[in-house]
């Protein structure tokens, strides 16, 4: 969940919903509806992502078919807008050609090669079950949110971080620390308040223990980004289409497709930037993941694995004496799988 540094923005929910809505394609299809079935028009019409090519994407085509194999209940589109939450751009430094460190960040990405930038990405976890972590203060709020997403690697003109995943959070009420989960997305662009804040998804609702699926795919003029989410272990799902957001009313901004990330991550509460202690979250493990590349030039699609993926490692700085120590370290299993786990 991304935001800048500094003060929270001041705006009007009400307007920052429609502006949001005004955004967003999605309607909920019938009850009978399959999206393996369906036309091409009919996936477009309800926000769903177009189908990928069984013979130039297999990888991304196999995971399509997986995610929509068992029959789903597609929910009705709606969004709360919840509080600020903020993170800087994800600090690295650099350890090995494979392996960053971060103060935020734990999981891969991957970049794109040959000319070609990212138009898809796509994996599935189990949501983890938040413990407080040793040493936890009472009172203090313990966040950790699991997503994919594009671009968050680096500063650059006009760049912009679409993600999406669950969140699991350990807040305390009425004294007692009380764990949170839900789904969320946030197309988050440096210095526009209109998308400075991550949007939860009332639906599908999120448990511990549910195996979810996540899927971005970038539209074809890299000005929109199809999302879908399902929740196999209830069989509940949501599709939706969102347009780029616009500087100041101007030409949207387009999906750059420079890297893309699995990522857990522990989010701060402006305007502290410090990041929010992170829950004892145990393992996640992203399998099946993927992305696809194409070439703008040629239309040349070439699918990605994990394979020369770059690993990150969140770490936090302890006192008395000063040290570093890891927290949060992923570890590859193979080319589509790999875990994060709480240290």
């Amino acid at each position: 969940m991304s935001h800048e540094k500094g003060e929270p923005p001041r705006v009007d929910l009400g307007e920052l919903k429609k502006v949001i809505r005004a955004t967003i394609t999605s309607d909920r299809p019938p009850e009978s509806f399959d999206p393996l079935a369906a036309s091409q028009e009919e996936l477009k019409k309800f926000g769903f992502p177009v189908r990928p090519d069984r013979d130039r994407q297999p990888a991304e085509y196999a995971f399509w078919e997986k995610m929509f194999a068992k029959p789903l209940v597609f929910e009705e589109f709606d969004l709360e807008i919840l509080p600020p939450i903020a993170t800087q751009i994800r600090g690295l430094f650099w350890e090995s050609p494979r392996r960053q460190t971060s103060r935020n960040w734990s999981g891969a990405y991957i970049t794109p090669r040959d000319g070609t930038v990212f138009s898809s990405i796509w994996t599935a976890f189990q949501v983890p079950t938040p413990n407080l972590p040793p040493g936890a203060k009472p009172g203090e709020k313990d966040l950790s949110s699991t997503w994919i997403g594009f671009d968050g690697q680096r500063r650059y003109y006009m760049s912009t971080l679409p993600q999406f995943g669950t969140a699991q959070n350990i807040e305390p009420k009425m004294g007692i620390p009380t764990r949170s989960f839900y789904a969320w997305w946030q197309w988050w662009v440096r210095g526009l308040g209109s998308q400075a804040t991550p949007i939860k998804l009332p639906a599908p609702t999120i448990h511990a223990g549910d195996l979810i699926t996540c899927y971005m795919q970038v539209a074809a003029d890299r000005a929109g980004v199809s999302f879908v989410i399902t929740n196999v272990t209830t069989g509940r799902g949501l599709q939706f289409f969102q347009s780029a957001p616009a500087p100041n009313g101007g030409l949207p901004f387009k999906v750059s497709g420079a890297t893309a990330e699995w990522v857990m991550e522990r989010p701060a509460i402006p305007p502290d930037p410090t990041p929010m202690p992170l829950p004892d979250y145990g393992t996640v493990d992203f399998r099946d993941c993927g992305a696809t590349a194409i070439n703008m030039q040629t239309g040349a699609i070439v699918e990605r694995s994990l394979s020369g993926a770059k690993l990150i490692d969140m770490y936090i700085v302890r006192q008395n004496p000063e040290r570093t120590v890891k927290i949060s370290i992923p570890k590859q299993l193979d080319t589509r799988e790999f875990l994060t786990e709480f240290q």
